[in-house]
């Protein structure tokens, strides 16, 4: 073949090669989108009542401190309230009143009104699973009243309310344990599992004050902040009640979800039972064992934890291992009567937020078949015993051998 032709055919196929070329079919202007850094949602007259939280452009409103460009006057963000007989009619409503299109991907958390979670999640959940812009990485949780109110309350310290409350429950989580953060695909695994249940933590307003001013932040105290309250308990897809703070402790040691905490307890149990101590509990493991013994299925719990002492009120010679054992017991008794209250609450609910379904489902596949064909979880979980067993190791001491009242008390 000449070279002419040669080239004449190339050119003739260059035209052809563009058409699998990859382009932005769904590219969307920065400018034309609306930034949406946490919603809510409530449940109203029949509907569903949705907030929305987007960034004000002008704002700069990119994280932790700091200063921006943008004018300091210029809210951090804005809301958007609407109501639809579905979640996406009332996400296309925000069209009406918005010049730009709610974008989703970067949320980072969604707040569910106590109403809407007595009423049911699962079309919320099916949502953030199916739309795409959806992310099921977000943080969820419940408000006692109106959900989109939560959005309104303005944080000192942060310009994005979303992060802020993104960053709170993720420090909470890994220095005190006293609630986990449930994402979406976590609340939605939990409900579909065997247990079919689910906990989700309780976000709440100190104060009867909403503090929705971009000039009240610069106050040295707020009157209204937003806090981490109690810990609500899901089965099927309703809130069915409320584990306090010190009963969702328990249940963190249950399932094995403490990172670091620490615990107040009695320095010397045997002459007060006043909490004068603290343990930073650094290091902690929990293993489940179902056995089946008669009737019903009794469940040995081993946690295992070792950390260090910070402080001390009473009396003391740590050189005196007598007193380290003293105290080491002093502090499983206290971790004993957090899983025991926890426990009792969480039976008397009958949901297993505990996830012993799941442990039984491994270890006894017969037996867990049986109970699917009877449909007799409910009744089983009823029946169910636990034997907690908790061994805890002051492993160091601080700086001092003797506490100050030892010395001062020379």
């Amino acid at each position: 073949m000449s070279l002419w032709k040669k080239a004449l055919c190339l050119l003739l196929c260059l035209p052809l090669l563009s058409t699998l070329l990859s382009g932005c079919w769904d590219d969307r202007e920065l400018t034309a989108l609306g930034i949406v850094s946490g919603s809510a949602y409530d449940w109203e007259d029949g509907q569903w009542k949705a907030t929305y939280q987007v960034i004000t452009p002008s704002s700069g409103a990119s994280g932790m401190g700091g200063s921006t460009s943008g004018s300091t006057s210029s809210p951090p963000f804005i809301t958007f309230t609407v109501k639809g007989r579905t979640i996406m009619e009332a996400i296309e409503k925000t069209n009406l009143t918005s010049t730009r299109e709610m974008f989703f991907s970067h949320s980072r958390i969604t707040v569910l009104g106590e109403g809407l979670a007595r009423h049911g999640v699962n079309q919320l959940i099916d949502m953030f699973l199916r739309e795409q812009d959806a992310r099921e990485t977000v943080y969820v949780f419940i408000a006692k009243g109106e959900a989109g109110n939560i959005l309104d309350q303005l944080m000192q310290m942060t310009k994005n309310q979303g992060a802020g409350i993104q960053l709170m429950i993720e420090q909470e989580s890994r220095l005190l344990s006293y609630y986990p953060g449930t994402r979406m695909f976590e609340l939605a695994m939990g409900l579909s599992s065997d247990s079919g249940s689910a906990i989700l933590p309780e976000i709440l307003l100190t104060g009867n004050e909403i503090m929705n001013k971009s000039d009240e932040t610069t106050r040295t105290d707020l009157p209204s902040r937003l806090a981490l309250g109690r810990l609500g308990v899901l089965k099927g897809e309703k809130l069915i009640g409320w584990l306090t703070q010190q009963q969702a402790f328990g249940l963190t040691f249950l399932t094995d979800k403490i990172k670091s905490t620490t615990i107040a307890f009695p320095s010397r149990p045997g002459t007060s039972n006043k909490a004068d101590a603290s343990f930073l509990l650094q290091h902690s493991t929990t293993s489940v064992h179902p056995k089946w013994e008669k009737d019903h299925y009794i469940m040995d719990v081993d946690i295992k934890g070792s950390g260090t002492l910070f402080e001390i009120g009473s009396v003391m010679d740590l050189n005196n291992r007598a007193s380290i054992t003293e105290m080491e017991q002093s502090i499983e008794q206290q971790v004993l009567g957090f899983v025991n209250n926890s426990w009792t609450k969480v039976r008397e609910l009958g949901a297993d937020v505990t996830g012993f379904a799941v442990k039984i489902h491994r270890s006894d596949r017969k037996r867990w078949k049986q109970i699917q064909n009877d449909k007799s979880w409910d009744t089983v979980f009823q029946n169910i015993e636990i034997r907690p067993h908790v061994s805890m190791k002051i492993v160091r001491t601080g700086l001092s051998s003797k506490s100050f009242e030892s010395v001062h008390k020379k």
